[in-house]
C-alpha cells in the first residue's frame, strides 16, 4: 500500500493508494511524540516501532541549542545531519511528521539554561534558524511546524511564578511575548514557505485564558496546537489524585477545567469559532497519560491503557471531525526513567496502552 500527503485548503490530507482505494479516509492521523534519543540510529528505529502499531503521523522535536549551540549562523553540521535523516526515515515510512524547534541556545536568551526562551532582541534568529532547518530537511517533508512548546506554562517560558488560580500556568501578559516570538517565525516562514502550516499555541493544557491573550496580541498562526492533558481528580472516592478520564471534567474545583480532554477540547473550538477562526483546526500534539502510580497519573499500566481507549473512542466517534482535529499524537512512544508516559516500557516491551493504540489506530 502506498502512503503519501497532500495540502487542500490548508488542511493535511491523507491519501492511500491500494486496491482498496474505495475506503474513504480516516477522520484524522493517529501518531505519536518520539523524543530525542542518545543515538541516531536509535530514533530511526523508534519511527519504525511506532509504525508497527499503526501510526500514521509522528512529532520530531528539534532542539535549537543544538541546532546553533554557539552564534546565530553556525549551524551543527552533525545534528543537522540527524535531523534531516529523522524526516527522510519518516518520508519513506509514510509518516506525516510535525516539526517541533524550541529550546535556545545560551548566546541567544542570556546564558540561562534551556528551556528558556530567548531574548526579544533573538526572536528575529529564532525564526532565521527555522527558516534554514526547513530548507535542509526540505518542506516536502514536514506535515507543519510548531512554534515552541508549552509557552504558557513556567517550565517552558523561563520558570516564572505561576499565574494566580493554576498549577503551573504563566501569567496572561507572557501571552505577548510569546506572540512576538510566534509573529516572527511565523511572517519568516511565510516569505520562504508559504504553502507550510505554523502552529502557533502549543498548549499545555486546554488553556482559554492564555488563547484569548495570544489573539488580543496578534498572534499569527494557520492552526493551534493543543495538548489536553487531564488534571487530577481531587474528589473523594478511589480515583481520587488519578488523571480524569478523557470524558470526565470536575468543575467544582476551580483549578482542573484547563486540565479536561474532551471539555478542554470543546472550549478551544468555542472560543476560536467565536473569533472568527472556523477554519482554524486543532492539532493535537501531546495528549496521553503516565502509567505511574504518582499524583495525576492513571495509577497502572491497565489504567493508562483505559484512558486511551476512552480518548481514541472520543475522537474515532466523532469528535475529530466535529471539532476539526485532523491528528492526534500521544506523548510518548517510549517509558524513559521516571516518564511513563510511553506505549513501550523503557526495555522495549509493548505496554497495554501501546495494544489498546495498535487495536484502535483509525
Amino acid at each position: 500500500m502506498r502512503k503519501w500527503f497532500v495540502r487542500a485548503g490548508g488542511i493535511l490530507v491523507f491519501l492511500l493508494a491500494s486496491c482498496q482505494a474505495e475506503n474513504p479516509p480516516p477522520p484524522y492521523l493517529i501518531g505519536v511524540h518520539v523524543a530525542e534519543t542518545e543515538l541516531p540510529g536509535d530514533y530511526l528505529e523508534r519511527l519504525e516501532r511506532a509504525t508497527d502499531l499503526g501510526a500514521r503521523a509522528v512529532r520530531v522535536p528539534v532542539d535549537w541549542a543544538a541546532l546553533e549551540p554557539n552564534q546565530k549562523g553556525e549551524l551543527d553540521a552533525a545534528y543537522l545531519n540527524e535531523v534531516r535523516d529523522r524526516f527522510v526515515r519518516a518520508e519513506q515510512l509514510g509518516l506525516a511528521a510535525v516539526l517541533l524547534l524550541s529550546q535556545s541556545p545560551a548566546w541567544a536568551n542570556g546564558n540561562a539554561e534551556p528551556p528558556y526562551p530567548p531574548k526579544p532582541e533573538h526572536y528575529a534568529d529564532f525564526a532565521d534558524a527555522l527558516v534554514r532547518l526547513v530548507e535542509a530537511v526540505g518542506p516536502e517533508r514536514i506535515a507543519a511546524v510548531e512554534v515552541w512548546n508549552e509557552p504558557n506554562s513556567i517550565e517552558f517560558w523561563g520558570f516564572v511564578e505561576p499565574r494566580e488560580g493554576t498549577f503551573v500556568l504563566v501569567p496572561l501578559d507572557y501571552a505577548r511575548e510569546y506572540a512576538s516570538l510566534l509573529n516572527a517565525a511565523y511572517d519568516a516562514m511565510k516569505r520562504r514557505f508559504s504553502e507550510l502550516p505554523v502552529l502557533g499555541g502549543s498548549l499545555a493544557s486546554a488553556d482559554t485564558a492564555y488563547l484569548d491573550a495570544m489573539l488580543a496580541a496578534a498572534a499569527r498562526f494557520d492552526h493551534l496546537a493543543v495538548h489536553p492533558y487531564a488534571g487530577p481528580d481531587e474528589r473523594e472516592g478511589p480515583h481520587y489524585g488519578r488523571a480524569q478520564y478523557p470524558d470526565q471534567c470536575n468543575e467544582e474545583d476551580p483549578l482542573t477545567p484547563p486540565w479536561c480532554f474532551e471539555q478542554g477540547l470543546r472550549g478551544l473550538r468555542a472560543l476560536l469559532d467565536a473569533r472568527g477562526l472556523h477554519k482554524t483546526e486543532l492539532w493535537i500534539t501531546e495528549f496521553g497519560v503516565g502509567s505511574s502510580a504518582e499524583w495525576g497519573d492513571a495509577g497502572s499500566e491497565a489504567e493508562q491503557a483505559k484512558h486511551l481507549r476512552i480518548a481514541l473512542g472520543l475522537l474515532n466517534g466523532g469528535l475529530a471531525r466535529e471539532l476539526r482535529i485532523p491528528v492526534a499524537l500521544w506523548y510518548r512512544l517510549q517509558d524513559e526513567g521516571e516518564d511513563r508516559f510511553g506505549l513501550y516500557r523503557e526495555d522495549g516491551r509493548l505496554k497495554p496502552a501501546g495494544a489498546a493504540f495498535k487495536e484502535l489506530a483509525p
